[in-house]
């Protein structure tokens, strides 16, 4: 890491670099004997609430922060796990900067991966790792690990009467087989869960027990809503959300986790995907994965998409209904761009069918009073705010 940083170093502007794991507790560092460790160690840890606090209201990554003093500024590359921390000069260069920081960035991320983090709020009473994963039999595929530790947190959990579910990509490619050619692969290994918050104390000691660390600030922070666990040894992080999963509407888990037994139910998930305003193409490409792989369903349908809860949702409340029906639209128009003639004419015609289903349902006059007022006011939150 130290040669990493020397190279940072020799970029003209640069007063010295350092690195954190994801603990916030720096590993490697390259400055001079001005710089007071206490200090440099409190920034470490500040800047890496920041950036978990700014991921956790956007709902997306944040890449990097560049933070502008009087006479010099401080660019935060976010490794994940971790950060590098670069001190340099207010007039700096950054875009050559950049050049030398980023190749830097992508190695150190890889060897972080390697450094056992000290998580947020000090270490954990010293304890012996237990045993979760088969080495043997552990996946190499990211898809597959995945799924396989979705399915073996499931199971621990399940063992205490804690119900935890899968959502998001990886619970996708758990009931989808044809996600291995649609989606994209995983950026990291970050597993998304739902939970109830009633439940959550056991989780900490599911978690526990299969060796995941929390992340103690953090979760002290938002754990009303969002819980964040880490195991060092396998790479994985855990992204658990607390009886509802916020993007651009609220999706409520109430009586909906029992419903199924590894992931949250069909309709659920597709619901979370449609309920992003500005979709990705990831996004997108789960839609596709479910209604390729997943027909038409009605009431209490847990394997099928279950159109009836879906047009429930969007029939209350005019802002999901606008926004779904948006992306149902959004995904037959661009259906040709990402998918096979056959597969095309699969999803097309179960959107429609959905749309239809959705526009046929009795609309709640909460749902016609809001309709009135229509786009003038804004429907949606923002993953920003």
């Amino acid at each position: 890491m130290e040669q990493l940083l020397a190279d940072i170093n020799a970029v003209s502007g640069v007063l010295g670099s350092f690195v954190a794991d994801a603990g916030g507790t720096v590993v490697a560092r390259a400055l001079s004997p001005t710089f007071e460790e206490s200090d440099f160690q409190l920034a470490a840890r500040t800047l890496l609430q920041t950036v978990e606090g700014l991921e956790t209201t956007k709902r997306r990554r944040v890449h990097e922060l560049d933070i502008v003093f009087r006479d010099s500024r401080m660019l935060v590359k976010n490794l994940r796990p971790g950060c590098l921390y670069v001190v340099c000069a207010r007039n700096i260069n950054v875009p050559l900067l950049d050049l030398t920081a980023n190749v830097a960035a992508r190695k150190l991320a890889e060897m972080l991966k390697e450094v056992r983090p000290t998580p947020p709020g000090g270490p954990p009473a010293a304890r012996k790792r237990p045993a979760t994963l088969d080495e043997a039999k552990r996946p190499t595929d990211p898809f597959a690990l995945l799924v396989a530790t979705g399915q073996e947190v499931v199971d621990a959990a399940a063992k205490r009467a804690v119900l935890v579910r899968l959502l998001g990509g990886t619970a996708v490619k758990a009931i989808c087989p044809s996600a291995v050619d649609i989606t994209l692969p995983p950026e990291n290994l970050d597993l998304d869960l739902a939970v109830y918050g009633r439940q959550r104390k056991q989780l900490d000691e599911v978690t526990a027990a299969l060796g995941y660390e929390p992340y103690r600030r953090f979760n002290a922070l938002h754990g009303h809503r969002r819980l964040k666990y880490s195991q060092p040894d396998q790479g994985v992080s855990l992204d658990v959300f607390v009886d509802t999963f916020h993007m651009c509407h609220q999706l409520r888990f109430e009586n909906r986790l029992e419903k199924g037994e590894l992931t949250l139910p069909t309709a659920d998930l597709l619901l979370s995907k449609l309920q992003i305003v500005q979709m990705s193409e990831k996004d997108l490409r789960d839609i596709y994965a479910l209604l390729c792989d997943h027909d038409l369903g009605y009431v209490g349908d847990v394997e099928e998409v279950d159109a009836d809860y879906v047009a429930s949702i969007c029939s209350d409340d005019w802002g999901w209904y606008k926004t779904v029906t948006m992306n149902i639209n959004k995904s037959m128009e661009l259906a040709d761009e990402f998918l096979s003639q056959e597969r095309k004419q699969t999803v097309v015609s179960r959107a429609l069918r959905l749309g239809g289903i959705i526009e046929a349902a009795p609309k709640s006059l909460r749902w016609q009073a809001r309709a009135r007022i229509g786009e003038a006011r804004r429907w949606y939150d923002l993953p920003e705010e």
